[in-house]
């Protein structure tokens, strides 16, 4: 039962978890739904309209001549003195038929007056159906404008938006930035054949965005301007967010709850149990202690499959343990059995090797050194001499004092070592001891004669161990020294002969070994 009762709580977060995507995207689709079913209603009204206008000032070769003629008599057109005559438009084709002429043709054959008389009745018809229709569906802007490069933003007519605005009219000319406006870079790219639409700011009313459609006003197969509708886009636009806010606020409040009751309960069947996984692996990479992580993972009480995982870790950790203690001690006496084949070189140091390593070690933990660290030095240490074995024995096993040549020779056995064990790549610092454990602090030390913080830290430990076990082991010419001696040769030689922080932490368990165990 209790096994159910898990699965259906790890159930039902999935669940909520669903339900909170859901949401979000939910609020999205809402805004986004809402958005374009209001965007296609306002298209379809705007190119009836656009249509409707369009039908009512339908004259196309008189507009084509009006809109190259209008720019050239603004003033005259605008402060014309004549009552106008809009039946001239109505007529101006069977005048045209009558005479055998295109209008155009007509049209230049009549007087400045009476082309006057013409432009004025054009604009005329322009301003009655553009104010007309702005009073009747209360748009933002109904105007013709030229979007032309040359004459870009020229205005022919506006309507005014209500009995206080002054319309705008022939001759102005708005800052129009084609960036801004797609729909127009559209038109100019070719695409005359439809209306166009486009939320965009517009340059008449500064600050506001508007969606605006755009009808080609294409005459002798050349753009002459186009016809724009606008709409207000941030009255609706505002009303709809706020809107969508609410409900998006009334789901977040259900989705926090939820949220907070999946976040206990993850926390409880997952969050914690992972962590607690997490941190005993990361601490027996450290620590290399399966005991410590066989009690730490006993702390996960899920019997879900993080249950499982935590006792699968644990019991890899234990194997990984049990391999990793029997590769050490592989690996320890393969090394001590080399250390004993050193040291049997020579008759009157045997041992030396494992008690140079077990100081080295000693030196280490009393430096605090990790566990791998004082393995690592313990390793170096016995095996520092193993460049022993490229030097002849007459010369090693020699009671007398050596010859300058057989010390030079002597002075080799590092170069040996360390070109011996440079070759073990799974432990590429073993060889590090084995050169560099007769280094001085001075550079008076061999084989390179390296001085201060050049010398490896962990040869500077074996350096203060090597000295003083030849100081505290019998020799064929002398008895191991008093250990009040060996300490006083290391206090003396501390900043010549060896680094004072391995030394002091030699001088440190010379103290505590009262007895005075510590000899051969």
């Amino acid at each position: 039962m209790k096994t159910k009762r898990r699965l259906r709580l790890q159930i039902l977060a999935l669940v909520m978890l669903f339900y909170i995507i859901v949401m979000v995207f939910g609020t999205i689709a809402v805004y986004r739904s809402s958005r374009n079913t209001f965007l296609t209603a306002k298209e379809d009204m705007i190119e009836r309209d656009l249509i409707s206008i369009n039908s009512r000032i339908a004259f196309p070769e008189v507009m084509s001549w009006f809109f190259d003629y209008s720019k050239q008599h603004i003033d005259e057109i605008k402060d014309s003195p004549f009552q106008t005559d809009k039946s001239i438009l109505f007529d101006i084709n069977e005048h045209a038929q009558a005479e055998g002429k295109t209008v155009n043709e007509l049209i230049d054959t009549f007087s400045q007056e009476e082309k006057l008389q013409l432009a004025k009745a054009t604009y005329d018809i322009m301003a009655v159906t553009f104010d007309s229709q702005s009073d009747i569906f209360k748009y933002g802007g109904m105007m013709c404008i030229d979007i032309r490069d040359n004459d870009l933003g020229f205005v022919y007519y506006e309507a005014a938006k209500n009995e206080d605005d002054n319309n705008s009219v022939l001759g102005d000319r708005w800052e129009i930035d084609i960036d801004d406006h797609p729909a127009i870079k559209k038109i100019l790219d070719g695409d005359n054949d439809s209306i166009t639409f486009e939320i965009a700011p517009a340059e008449w009313d500064s600050g506001s965005n508007y969606y605006i459609g755009y009808m080609p006003l294409v005459y002798d197969g050349k753009l002459k301007a186009v016809l724009a509708i606008d709409y207000n886009w941030d009255d609706f636009h505002s009303q709809l967010i706020s809107q969508i806010w609410l409900m998006a606020g009334l789901m977040l409040a259900g989705m926090l709850l939820c949220c907070l009751l999946l976040m206990i309960l993850i926390n409880r069947i997952a969050i914690k149990p992972l962590s607690n996984v997490q941190k005993t692996v990361r601490q027996y990479m450290n620590d290399k202690d399966s005991t410590a992580a066989q009690e730490h993972l006993k702390a996960i009480k899920t019997r879900n499959e993080i249950g499982v995982l935590a006792y699968d870790v644990g019991a890899l950790a234990n194997e990984i343990t049990q391999y990793t203690e029997h590769i050490k001690t592989l690996t320890t006496e393969v090394m001590e059995a080399l250390a004993h084949t050193i040291d049997a070189k020579d008759k009157y140091t045997n041992g030396h090797s494992l008690r140079v390593a077990m100081y080295s070690m000693m030196i280490a933990q009393e430096l605090g050194l990790s566990k791998q660290q004082q393995l690592d030095v313990y390793y170096m240490g016995l095996l520092h001499d193993i460049g022993k074995i490229g030097i002849p024995n007459a010369i090693i096993n020699k009671t007398t004092k050596l010859t300058d040549e057989e010390y030079e020779i002597i002075k080799q056995h590092p170069i040996y070592g360390y070109d011996i064990l440079s070759q073990i790549q799974s432990m590429p610092d073993l060889s590090i001891g084995a050169r560099y454990h007769h280094e001085r602090i001075d550079g008076k030390g061999y084989p390179d004669g390296l001085t201060g913080e050049r010398i490896p830290f962990s040869a500077k430990i074996i350096a203060v161990a090597d000295s003083y076990d030849t100081m505290t082991s019998n020799r064929s010419y002398r008895k191991y020294l008093p250990q009040d001696v060996a300490r006083s040769e290391i206090v003396n030689n501390i900043g010549t002969q060896f680094d004072a922080v391995p030394a002091q932490a030699m001088l440190r368990i010379i103290d505590r070994d009262t007895n005075y165990m510590m000899h051969e």
